[in-house]
This record gives C-alpha cells, sequence and structure tokens, in this order.
C-alpha cells in the first residue's frame, strides 16, 4: 500500500491540487478542510486535479472530487480540468461519471509545479461522518447509477448523523 499524500499550488490564477497514492477517506478532514478555504477565495479562476500519480481513490475521495467540479461548474462555468494515466483509476472515473463533470486527460501531462503538501493527520472524528456523507452524496447526485450503488451508504451514514 502507498500512502497517500495531497499537494496544492497556485500558479498564476489557477489552482493546482495533486493526489498521489493511494487516496483513502482517512484524508478527508485535511482535503475537505482545505477545499471549504479554497472554495472561499476569490484569487483565482480556475482548478486542475492531478491524478497521474494516483494508485487508488476511494469513494469518499471521488465525492470531493466531484465537489470541486460542481464547484467550478457554478462559478466558473467550466469544467474542471482532471489529468489521470492509472487505467484502473481511469476505470473508476468513468464508472463514476465523472467524464460527464471533469475535462479528463489521459495524456501523461503532469503538474510540475513546486507543490506544498497538505498535512494529513489523524482523522477529525467528529467530521469525518460528516465528510464522508456529503461525499457520497455527491457521488449519488451524479448519476442514477451512482444514486442506486450509494443508497445503503448514504442512508446508513445520514441515520449516524442524525443519532447525533
Amino acid at each position: 500500500m502507498h500512502d497517500g499524500a495531497a499537494f496544492y499550488a497556485k500558479q498564476g490564477t489557477t489552482y493546482l491540487i495533486k493526489l498521489v497514492g493511494d487516496i483513502r477517506y482517512t484524508m478527508g478532514c485535511a482535503l475537505a478542510d482545505f477545499l471549504d478555504e479554497l472554495f472561499t477565495r476569490a484569487d483565482y479562476d480556475g482548478i486542475v486535479v492531478d491524478l497521474t500519480e494516483t494508485h487508488s481513490i476511494d469513494s469518499t475521495s471521488l465525492g470531493l472530487l466531484a465537489k470541486i467540479a460542481n464547484f467550478s461548474r457554478s462559478r466558473f462555468d467550466r469544467k474542471t480540468t482532471l489529468f489521470s494515466t492509472n487505467p484502473d483509476v481511469n476505470q473508476v472515473l468513468e464508472t463514476m461519471g465523472f467524464g460527464e463533470i471533469f475535462d479528463i486527460r489521459d495524456t501523461g501531462e503532469t503538474i510540475s509545479e513546486t507543490l506544498r503538501q497538505l498535512s494529513i493527520t489523524e482523522p477529525c472524528k467528529d467530521d469525518l461522518t460528516r465528510i464522508v456523507f456529503e461525499a457520497h452524496q455527491t457521488l449519488s447526485d451524479l448519476n442514477p447509477h451512482n444514486l442506486e450503488a450509494f443508497k445503503g451508504v448514504v442512508e446508513n451514514l445520514r441515520a449516524k448523523l442524525d443519532g447525533h
């Protein structure tokens, strides 16, 4: 297993986000906090995501990527560019319907900027259930296949959240 890492940089008016290794829900709090802060900023006009060094990615992380796509579509009126060259990752992206919300490029291009690493610490247990729920809800909203695939997960997490 290759521990996951997240990097970011601002190049001109574009934020670059690179996910490396095995991207798991345990990174969800750090990534969600970073995105929440990024979405409040006004000093950029686009986001590019690089998954060229991603070995695997779970559904929570996919939901957070979908959140980026939805944000870019509503704020900038265009799709987010996503680089991905791993056939396994590309298959997951295709299955989840990401071609509809991202401009996916399987060209071998990578982000070569000096990237700063996002600090990934222990998951924020109080927020993790909410982040996992929101990520899966975002995936479910993408298409009927995802809605059916994640129905049980979303209902289970909703019940846990309502129980708090």
